[in-house]
């Protein structure tokens, strides 16, 4: 194996098993200046010679006869000439860890426990080096006062003994393994390495074992028995582990640590898993193991001190406080989705936030979504490609012909459902102008949301001239929404797909996610009576979306919780690709400004906020205001031509701009100058203003 070190800089180093003599010369190793006789790295070029563990020294320790600084290893002094070691006091002129803040040096033999460079195997194998050890499966030596050499304990059980000089070892002491990984200290493995009256540096007490495992880099020591614990209370609901507390709780010195189960600090008597090592509080010892929360939509969360083995992503935020989780300890999370929440953020977030789920396997069985899985389509045709079934044609609510599976799109055409660009697969209909894209396909017709508490139901209205209003983003729109019977909310289902705890947004490089606080502006919680909570103004810390400057058009943001970034929802169901008259391209949503001259909008002639959010055509350099490449009705389909009884000709929805010359309204006398219903007879001018036209046609009729 060849490998390039810090200290010698000019050749590659190649490691070799063992080296006894170089040109009739005793090999001196360059780190320690100590003999090597075994595995060592070494240049094929120079006379230069590292032990294997000197080449292997970290590049940084701390050390508590240095606290206020870490030491760095360097290859020579930074002073002329050879250094004097501030522990030993003795003089060197090889490898040093220095502290250049107080010019403090520490040799490499001084900066680890006694025996360190000696250590590369188990206990039986370097406890005892004169003899070899005999294993004894059967032997007990009762009332015999022999004692163990490594635990000085009595001797019971299987143990390994060497008859010449009255020595015994444990079997499990004998086979402790050189290198252990334990909670208390996850930053480093440690090592297994000689006593010499260390101080444990989690019980506080100095232990007599023969050995004790310690971090080389941290100078952290643990005595064998805190490391392996005994089996004497177990306190876990399904048996999964096997808790001890630690220390007495009259007797025990502070103590402080991580909790393993909620991943906050501790400084209490801790309790331990002697399966796992896990160190937990007192109190985490009764952490359900499932817990249901309104705040999230599949029925119940799961305890993990894992998140590595049940996570896919690792660096996530909490689903309800939208800090960061600490992978290393234990957390919530949705074995259906991607969601991830903190213990106590799950325990404690509001007063009925979480609550333990029964132990009943039936009602585990069925999910929220199970109960209000209601299709909003039938199947009228299909056929099976191998594995796959395919839905050829469909009877869907909300049309009143067959709607049939489609691949070739046209870039004008728009969902019904969502009004948003529509991409394939999608179903249309052969008779009308008439599109569904796949995902407005597969929503329920009703659904169980974990923004607000009572069911909503799809709805779609067939009058062609029929708008509403989303509560969520505040804009008129026309096509599929869900909508609350209690309450009377209304949702774009654009919006609805949008709304989830967290997500990931093209125009920003971090996970955005749902404040708390905001997830509870959509519920309704007085019964249907008086106005609902969203019907208010919730003007209280509502941010600026950094997508449009504006903070009063949406009360749902999404915020950044690692920089300072919050999306409404305008600008979060902003479409990607949009279409206007000016260009023959079509225009992308684009997040950052190129451009080196003063931005404009080629449509309106003004100039943009470079900061802003705009779209753009990089082959015409064309530029423009989202406002003015989707109009100002972006969710509302035109068109949409119907005949009443109370007019000859059939009528359409339009939009009349200044470029269109003004006709007065049949219903106010007023010009036309927005959304209107126009007669399609050339040879008719009836037009009446929209938000008019309910109206003027009951009046009618």
């Amino acid at each position: 194996m060849e490998v390039e070190h810090f200290s010698h800089p000019d050749h590659p180093l190649i490691l070799i098993n063992q080296v006894l003599e170089y040109s009739c010369e005793l090999v001196i190793c360059s780190g320690c200046e100590g003999p090597i006789w075994g595995p060592c790295y070494s240049c094929t070029s120079c006379y230069f010679f590292l032990h294997k563990k000197c080449a292997e020294l970290p590049r940084e320790i701390k050390r508590r006869i240095h606290r206020r600084h870490p030491l760095h290893l360097l290859a020579k002094s930074p002073y002329k000439g050879k250094y004097s070691c501030d522990r030993c006091y003795k003089t060197f002129n090889s490898f040093v860890y220095h502290c250049s803040f107080c010019k403090f040096d520490l040799d490499i033999k001084c900066a680890f426990q006694p025996g360190f460079f000696d250590v590369d195997s188990q206990a039986h194998q370097f406890a005892h080096k004169d003899h070899p050890l005999i294993l004894n499966e059967e032997k007990e030596y009762h009332d015999e006062g022999v004692m163990c050499s490594v635990c000085k304990e009595p001797m019971s059980g299987p143990s390994y003994s060497c008859t010449s000089c009255n020595f015994f070892l444990h079997k499990k002491c004998a086979e402790l393994p050189p290198e252990i990984k334990r909670h208390l200290h996850p930053e480093h493995h440690l090592r297994l390495l000689p006593n010499h009256d260390k101080m444990c540096d989690f019980c506080n007490e100095t232990c007599y074992e023969s050995f004790v495992y310690c971090c080389f880099v941290c100078e952290f020591n643990l005595h064998i028995k805190c490391a392996f614990p005994p089996c004497v209370y177990a306190a876990d609901q399904d048996q999964r582990h096997r808790f001890r507390r630690l220390l007495n709780p009259l007797s025990f010195k502070s103590i402080s640590f991580t909790c393993n189960a909620c991943g906050t600090e501790g400084d209490d008597s801790p309790f331990m898993c002697t399966m796992c090592h896990l160190v937990v509080h007192e109190e985490c010892l009764s952490v359900p193991l499932t817990l249901k929360t309104a705040l999230h939509h599949h029925p119940q969360i799961i305890h993990t001190f894992h998140p590595q083995q049940c996570i896919k992503s690792i660096k996530k935020h909490c689903g309800i406080c939208c800090r960061e989780v600490d992978s290393k300890y234990g957390v919530y999370y949705c074995p259906d989705c991607d969601f991830v929440a903190h213990v106590n953020c799950s325990r404690e977030y509001g007063d009925s936030a979480t609550e333990i789920v029964e132990e009943n396997e039936e009602e585990q069985s069925v999910t929220v979504d199970d109960q209000f899985m209601e299709p909003s389509f039938r199947v009228v045709r299909e056929i099976k490609h191998g594995e796959e079934r395919i839905i050829e044609e469909i009877e869907h609510f909300s049309h009143q012909h067959n709607l049939i599976l489609t691949d070739k799109v046209d870039d004008d055409l728009k969902c019904d459902g969502c009004m948003l660009p529509i991409s394939t697969p999608f179903y249309s209909c052969a008779s009308c102008n008439f599109f569904l894209d796949k995902t407005c396909i597969e929503l329920p017709r009703r659904k169980k949301w974990q923004y607000h508490e009572n069911q909503l139901i799809l709805s779609y209205n067939r009058g062609a001239h029929h708008l509403y209003y989303c509560h969520v983003c505040n804009q008129d729109f026309r096509g599929l929404r869900y909508t609350c019977d209690v309450c009377g909310l209304c949702i774009d289902v654009r919006c609805f797909k949008s709304l989830e705890d967290s997500f990931k947004h093209g125009g920003h490089e971090h996970p955005l996610y749902l404040p708390a606080d905001r997830k509870n502006i959509l519920r309704c919680n007085n019964g249907g009576r008086g106005r609902p909570p969203w019907a208010t103004d919730i003007r209280e810390n509502i941010p600026h979306c950094s997508g449009c400057c504006v903070s009063e058009e949406s009360k749902v943001f999404f915020k950044c919780v690692v920089c300072d970034f919050s999306l409404g929802m305008k600008c979060a169901t902003l479409p990607y690709k949009a279409r206007h008259e000016y260009d023959d391209h079509p225009l992308f949503l684009t997040y950052i400004n190129a451009n080196d001259y003063q931005p404009s909008c080629i449509i309106c002639e003004e100039d943009r906020d470079p900061k802003l959010w705009f779209y753009r055509c990089e082959e015409c350099d064309f530029d423009a205001h989202p406002e003015c490449a989707l109009g100002k009705y972006p969710y509302i389909k035109l068109g949409g031509v119907q005949t009443y009884p109370k007019h000859p000709h059939p009528l359409a929805l339009v939009i009349k701009t200044e470029d269109y010359r003004p006709q007065a309204c049949d219903s106010c006398g007023e010009p036309c100058d927005d959304l209107a219903v126009e007669c399609t007879d050339p040879n008719c001018s009836f037009i009446v203003h929209w938000e008019r036209w309910e109206c003027w046609n009951s009046l009618r009729r």
